[in-house]
């Protein structure tokens, strides 16, 4: 199906070929004779001569006959348009640029097939670029002043603007569903007799006012053309999202409006020429008498003038061979659409191709892509051979210029173009293809959208009735349940009340109960812990290294018992030093009492505020000499009856206090210790001071022992 739009899309293909023939035979002729005559010019005879020399004379005498009769000209470049850049070139009318040329050709050819690639995807349904902005039309020079005999006369005529048409207005601002022709332009006046003017200042002014009224007209004609062309593009363009037919009706209106806009400016511009002639020749015969040096600037003047309209004419050549291609692309565009629009209805019946949304079946769809896949295989392999068709017809142009020394770098840059406009177009087309097959693939997820939505939506409709219908039901059934169950529920509700609270009560008391027992294992716990770091120390350290800070423990047994009064009141009696510093063990105290033992008898006669020396030696080696008693406590003291114990030396108390020490009575030690006296006493003093501090504890962490376990006896 798409390959039938496709080849009627692309029947202005071959006008490529021909606009690439057209340029080999241009630079052909160009060359050709040159070739000839420097290959063959030795070997010929004067026949031959004549024959190779015959050309030259016959273009020559065209050349200059086409260099004053301008209608010639006009014929000559309407039936074969390819010799007009080539007759200015040999008049020197404009500079001769092959690289130029061949560019200029290139662009064309590549504006052209990107159009017609546009148009294609267009078909499929894919958006189009917005459109960039047209250059602004090419500003008509501006007419030169006008020269005065007196300076009275001397203010110039300023020369109109070229003003848009109503024609050009009524197009542009015309929608689509407009299918009335814009408004004609205003008819050209018929031209009245000519009358020589009397005077130089009066002929350069009707010079000036014929020059600017011909100008003018060019300028709206172009302006027309121009219009017409943009219109064409933007309507071809319009019509890929929206077919109507009212487009092509404007754009045939378009076209005659177009048309009769180029014959009023060639009247104007004929009318124009014919009069500045006629004042040229007026000057040339001497009718208006005036200076020598006045009438050669007027001629010059004149000249001027005449160069105007023939630039102004040239641009209406040019925006009228634009506007033809685009009649001509427009004209190949509808007979295309038309043919795809007929071909469309014949495979699917019925459908609406205004829409931007084909509701097409699964198999319609299917048979769609796989025809748009087999079509743009095939243009594909057209664009293909045009190009080694053009690379083909390029090497002959490339053969032909042999000879040049311009040649080789004609070619590398005719090649780098190539190549980087066949990179831009293998982008774009890249681009598009991706982006019909995204659009496709976007449709055909929003047809089974809305299948599966028409389905769902049926589903839920028939889900509707069925839920109304049993939630009646239900209703019913649940009014009678909900009556019948309430009488029964407040009976129940009502016992159940009573046993709640009476279970609540019951589960507060146990939970009381629950936690004066956690409390009371926290606290034994947190007690036994303190009163183990006092018991003893760490095995393997000796006493010095067994200092231990008991504010770990202290505080473990605050947290434990929490709120207890009696709790607090016993912690808070344990002094600091035990909580910062903290308390030797009782094996600590007991190796320390060994070298405090053995100091104190060495110091058993010495007073508490010192001696001399020989009182040192001498207790010294007293303590030698007295050895210790087998049994150092006699038995009515062990049986606690009354003895004076002021009799008792530093001897016999330590002693005695060595007894009680190795029986594990830290107490009774500690109070033959404070019966020491002197230096004994002094010596001694820090050991006492560290027993003390160590039974202040544990007679702390026996009390609080002996009340955690009271307290969990409550709660066996």
């Amino acid at each position: 199906m798409y390959r039938f739009l496709i080849q009627k899309s692309c029947n202005n293909l071959p006008k490529h070929k021909r606009n690439i023939q057209l340029l080999y035979r241009t630079f052909k002729n160009n060359t050709a004779p040159e070739h000839l005559q420097s290959a063959h010019f030795q070997e010929a005879g004067f026949g031959k001569f004549l024959v190779i020399l015959s050309p030259f004379i016959v273009g020559g005498g065209v050349l200059t006959y086409a260099k004053y009769d301008k209608d010639f000209r006009k014929t000559l470049s309407t039936s074969a348009p390819a010799l007009d850049p080539v007759i200015k070139i040999l008049l020197q009318e404009e500079e001769f640029h092959p690289l130029d040329d061949v560019t200029k050709k290139f662009d064309d050819i590549s504006k052209t097939v990107g159009g017609y690639t546009s148009t294609v995807t267009g078909f499929f349904g894919g958006g189009g670029e917005e459109d960039k902005k047209k250059p602004e039309a090419k500003k008509i020079p501006e007419l030169p002043p006008v020269t005065r005999v007196t300076r009275s006369k001397s203010e110039s005529i300023p020369v109109p603007a070229p003003e848009k048409p109503a024609a050009v207005q009524s197009v542009v601002k015309a929608k689509p569903e407009v299918k009335k022709a814009p408004a004609p332009t205003t008819p050209a006046p018929k031209p009245v007799p000519l009358e020589l003017p009397k005077s130089l200042a009066e002929l350069e002014k009707s010079v000036e006012i014929a020059a600017a009224t011909a100008v003018k007209e060019y300028g709206k004609a172009v302006q027309i053309l121009k219009s017409y062309s943009e219109d064409v593009k933007k309507i071809v363009d319009q019509s890929i999202d929206k077919v109507d037919p009212s487009s092509w009706i404007l754009l045939r209106n378009k076209t005659s409006a177009r048309e009769t806009a180029v014959q009023m400016a060639e009247e104007a511009g004929d009318a124009a020429k014919s009069a500045i002639e006629k004042y040229h020749a007026a000057l040339d015969k001497n009718d208006i008498k005036c200076s020598d040096e006045l009438r050669d600037k007027a001629k010059q003047n004149i000249a001027h003038y005449l160069n105007h309209l023939k630039e102004a004419k040239n641009e209406v050549f040019k925006a009228k061979d634009s506007a033809s291609l685009g009649e001509k692309y427009w004209k190949n565009v509808e007979t295309a659409r038309n043919y795809f629009v007929d071909e469309i209805e014949a495979l699917f019946p019925g459908v609406n191709l205004a829409e931007k949304k084909l509701k097409l079946s699964a198999d319609e769809l299917d048979l769609f892509i796989l025809h748009a896949f087999s079509h743009i295989a095939n243009y594909q392999k057209e664009l293909q051979k045009l190009q080694i068709e053009g690379d083909t017809r390029l090497k002959r142009v490339f053969d032909s210029l042999r000879g040049d020394d311009q040649t080789e770098n004609v070619k590398s840059q005719v090649e780098y173009e190539i190549a980087k406009e066949r990179r831009e177009l293998n982008l774009q087309n890249q681009k598009k293809i991706l982006q019909i097959r995204a659009d496709i693939e976007k449709e055909l997820r929003n047809q089974m959208k809305r299948q599966s939505e028409a389905h769902v939506d049926h589903l839920k409709e028939a889900l509707g009735i069925k839920e109304k219908e049993m939630r009646r039901i239900f209703d019913r059934e649940l009014n009678e349940k909900i009556t019948s169950e309430q009488a029964a529920y407040k009976l129940q509700l009502a016992e159940m009340v009573g046993k709640l609270k009476g279970m609540d009560a019951a589960l507060k008391a146990r939970a009381e109960t629950e936690r004066g027992a956690h409390q009371a294992q926290a606290l034994w716990s947190a007690c036994q812990s303190l009163w183990s770091s006092i018991r003893s120390g760490e095995p393997g350290k000796s006493w010095r290294e067994k200092l231990r800070p008991l504010r770990t423990e202290i505080q473990a047994v605050t947290n434990a018992a929490e709120g207890d009064e009696l709790v607090a009141i016993v912690v808070k009696s344990v002094q600091d030093v035990a909580l910062h510093r903290g308390v030797y063990p009782e094996d600590a105290l007991r190796e320390r009492f060994i070298k405090v033992e053995q100091i104190s008898r060495r110091l058993a006669l010495v007073p508490e505020e010192g001696a001399r020396l020989p009182i040192y030696l001498l207790s010294y080696l007293q303590s030698w000499l007295i050895a210790r008693p087998d049994v150092p406590i006699s038995k009515d003291e062990l049986d606690d009856k009354p003895f004076d114990f002021a009799k008792l030396d530093t001897y016999d108390v330590l002693n005695r206090a060595r007894y009680w020490l190795d029986r594990g009575n830290l107490e009774q030690t500690l109070r033959y210790m404070n019966l020491l006296q002197g230096a004994s006493r002094k010596a001694a003093s820090d050991w006492i001071n560290e027993a003390r501090l160590l039974l202040e504890i544990t007679q702390v962490a026996n009390t609080l022992i002996a009340y955690a376990s009271a307290g969990g006896t409550r709660y066996l």
